[in-house]
């Protein structure tokens, strides 16, 4: 392909993280045997020996100048998209679309997307965004810094986006921030430096670096780190603080414990004379790039969550909540050669991963072929009954969660089984994004009606029992457009729409539990769950599916044995988060859940016969959800009940410990994941941490009967290093298992699966 580059940035010298990031771009292109050509708008000032290199490396070179001087805001206090797109730039930019026939145009930065729209159809648009630049200007401020270099509206930052035919965001959170503003596909590629790691170096005192420019973003990090570093405990265990780069000047005179090294040759001197670095980084958006330096250099790296935002993290030394959390993590490892280890193994194996990530998302670019198939991606229609967009239970969590996975790989619209309001409507699209729609069925206002059932649906005794004929007709209008590719079914009780016709070629079941396991657990314990089904007949209906989605390992076992082939194992995720101080004096132990039986009887047995025994210790029992409906009244010392909470996430934030003492139930338990990938320490009956493996006694801790839950939750409040350890190893389980990347693997597959058939062809023989 024949590309043009355009950037307000040069690639040459590599000083700064952007410059570094459109450098290694470009580089890619080239070596996937492209024609790079570099048309660089002089916004920054660069010397003639950056042009000659810039020359040299780039098969072509384009100056165009830029006067700075006519910046200024054209929506009062901030930007229009296109207030820095001046008239002479875009004559320039025009005549270089008329001069030659170009297969690819990237544009850097979205205030220069404007250049998108003056090449001819037929080029691939493609928008290099860096940041998101809407509100940036509001977000700098509450943090009491300067704003500086561009900010806009949502609303401009939107139509900058709208321009181009793919969005290349620079990590996976302002991937969704994008497709929640755009019907353009936005697509993560993040970045890679080229750089070899370097050999561990021996020193006599051992060095702890931090590299940065000097801009007040880091200052503010840097001062914030060293205010809680306590540089006398640093120097007894044998440790200095290394600044360089323009954030020196914020470390003031050197002085025992702090060495100011300014300005440094090249980064790998700086990397090779350090034996771990820090990143405090807090605020702001984009990823990181010093902590990406870092790892790729190949040191141990220590940070907040911020400044691995991203990455993939899963050790809590690389989700620190905030810079005086990290100054901790930094005298630990100066003080625990163990801890040491950790960091180190831990940080290599971070770096292969997000290696190997980078370079997934680099292929794409090998042909035009492969990027206009990203661009034109499959389509899916989800069908549920469960309000997802509230994620105030477990269910609807998993189904948001799955939505903004999904959405990543393929356009998805959702079919859902009941009357919304134009509040539903709107939350739904902040989980579907721009390129999916909500449709809603509202079915008969006197129930579910089981007739007329067509005849070409062989409804299975079960099914038959579910079939609601408004609904049937529904997903067969929609079905009608043929625009989809996939049918996903959310719990098996909606599997009589299987029968829908025209079939989607790719019909896939979310299992979210293997239902008659869950009969058959509810009636060891005397109870009636609301669903009948025998494991034969459910199996058969399973066998009528293309693809289904288990939830987690036990089940996807099951399933994979029955069905060879047809199972994928899609667990359910949340996104990065920092992991909490466990070490904090405990103020709350708490529970969050619907209003199910297994919540009701499991919370009543622990109010009953666990409470009394550690209410006496200070902590109080907080509960969330609408089980606190079946306690309302409740007069017992220490129990505080919140009813449903419009934030789960404000609610967990302030937990010290989560118990679940559900005893039956089955499947997996959305609250137990919460717990692990939030850090929280936790006590757990068997069947609270059913579907894990692996963690107990590291990451959870099980109570097989009373005087265990009793004994657990007393040491947990007593010990704060218990709690860490325990903290730190539930966090760490969490992200492996229930991080994003867990889940991406089913998700693309699926997207494959639909992206190689036709909406209009029949579908598989199952």
């Amino acid at each position: 392909m024949r590309c043009l580059v355009i950037s307000p940035t040069p690639t040459h010298p590599q000083d700064a993280g952007n410059r570094q990031r459109i450098h290694a771009l470009l580089r890619a292109l080239q070596g996937f045997g492209h024609r790079v050509e570099f048309a660089f708008i002089g916004r920054e000032a660069v010397d003639s020996g950056a042009l000659a290199a810039m020359e040299e490396a780039w098969d072509a070179l384009h100056l165009i100048p830029y006067d700075r001087s006519a910046e200024s805001p054209g929506l009062g206090e901030t930007f229009a998209l296109d207030d820095w797109f001046p008239p002479d730039v875009e004559a320039a930019v025009a005549a270089l679309a008329d001069a030659a026939r170009y297969d690819l145009v990237l544009v850097e930065y979205v205030f220069l997307s404007r250049a998108l729209e003056l090449f001819p159809p037929g080029t691939l648009r493609v928008l290099d965004t860096h940041d998101v630049f809407a509100d940036r200007h509001l977000r700098l401020r509450a943090l009491g810094l300067p704003v500086g270099f561009f900010h806009t509206t949502r609303e401009e930052e939107a139509r900058g986006l709208d321009r181009a035919d793919l969005v290349l965001a620079i990590q996976d959170d302002e991937r969704a921030v994008f497709e929640a503003m755009t019907r353009s596909p936005v697509v993560t590629l993040g970045f890679l430096p080229e750089a070899e790691p370097l050999d561990s170096g021996a020193h006599e005192e051992m060095r702890i670096g931090y590299f940065g420019s000097g801009n007040p973003l880091n200052g503010h990090a840097l001062t914030r780190f060293m205010g809680a570093l306590d540089l006398t405990a640093l120097r007894e265990a044998g440790a200095a603080l290394h600044v360089a780069g323009g954030a020196s000047r914020f470390a003031g005179p050197a002085r025992p414990g702090v060495v100011p090294m300014g300005g440094v040759g090249r980064p790998e001197d700086f990397y090779r004379a350090v034996d771990l670095v820090v990143n405090p980084h807090e605020g702001g958006t984009g990823l990181k790039i010093k902590t990406v330096e870092a790892l790729a250099h190949g040191r141990p790296v220590i940070g907040t969550a911020e400044a691995f935002r991203g990455l993939g993290a899963r050790a809590a030394f690389h989700a620190a909540p905030d810079a005086a959390a990290t100054a901790e993590y930094a005298r630990r490892w100066a003080r625990e050669p163990r801890f040491r280890r950790d960091v180190a193994v831990e940080s290599a194996d971070l770096a292969a991963r997000y290696a190997r990530e980078v370079r997934r998302q680099l292929a794409p670019f090998r042909s035009r072929q492969a990027l206009e198939t990203l661009i034109d991606r499959p389509r899916a229609l989800l069908v549920t009954d469960i309000p997802f967009w509230r994620e105030s239970l477990g269910n609807q969590a998993r189904i948001a969660a799955m939505l903004r996975l999904l959405r990543a790989e393929m356009d998805v619209d959702t079919l859902f089984l009941g009357p919304t309001e134009p509040e539903d409507e709107a939350r739904a699209a902040a989980v579907l994004g721009q390129r999916g729609r909500l449709i809603s069925s509202p079915g008969d206002p006197e129930g579910r009606q089981g007739e007329p059932v067509p005849r070409h649906a062989r409804l299975t005794p079960f099914e038959r029992g579910h079939f609601d004929a408004p609904h049937f007709a529904a997903l067969e209008e929609v079905l009608e457009e043929r625009r989809h590719a996939a049918v996903i079914l959310e719990y098996i009780r909606l599997s009589y729409l299987r029968h829908a016709r025209p079939a989607a070629p790719l019909r896939v079941l979310d299992t979210h539990d293997v239902m008659a396991l869950r009969v058959r657990n509810f009636e060891h314990f005397g109870r009636e769950h609301f669903l009948r089904i025998g494991l034969l007949e459910e199996l058969g209906i399973l066998d009528g599916f293309e693809q289904v989605l288990a939830i987690q390992e036990s089940e996807h076992a099951l399933l994979h044995g029955a069905l060879p082939g047809r199972s994928l194992l899609l667990p359910h995720a949340l996104p990065d988060l920092p992991c909490p101080d466990a070490t904090r004096r405990v103020r709350r132990i708490v529970f969050l859940g619907g209003d199910s039986p297994m919540n009701r009887d499991g919370l009543r047995w622990f109010l009953d016969q666990a409470w009394p025994a550690v209410a006496d210790l200070g902590a109080e029992l907080h509960v969330a959800g609408r089980v606190c409906d079946s306690f309302a009244g409740s007069r017992i010392p220490g129990l505080v009940l919140h009813g449903e909470v419009e934030e789960t996430a404000d609610f967990l934030d302030a937990a010290d410990i989560g118990i679940n003492p559900v005893f039956y139930g089955g499947g997996l338990k959305i609250k137990t994941v919460e717990y692990l990938c939030r850090g929280i320490p936790s006590v757990l009956t068997e069947e609270g941490a059913f579907g894990l493996h692996g963690g107990e006694g590291r990451a959870w801790l099980v109570a097989r009967s009373r005087a265990e839950y009793v004994a657990h939750l007393r040491a947990l409040i007593r010990d704060p290093l218990l709690r860490r350890r325990l903290g730190e190893g539930a966090f760490h389980y969490g992200r492996a298992r229930f991080g994003p990347t867990a889940a991406r693997a089913a998700c693309r597959t699926l997207a494959a699966l639909a992206g190689s058939v036709r909406p209009d062809a029949a579908p598989h023989a199952a």
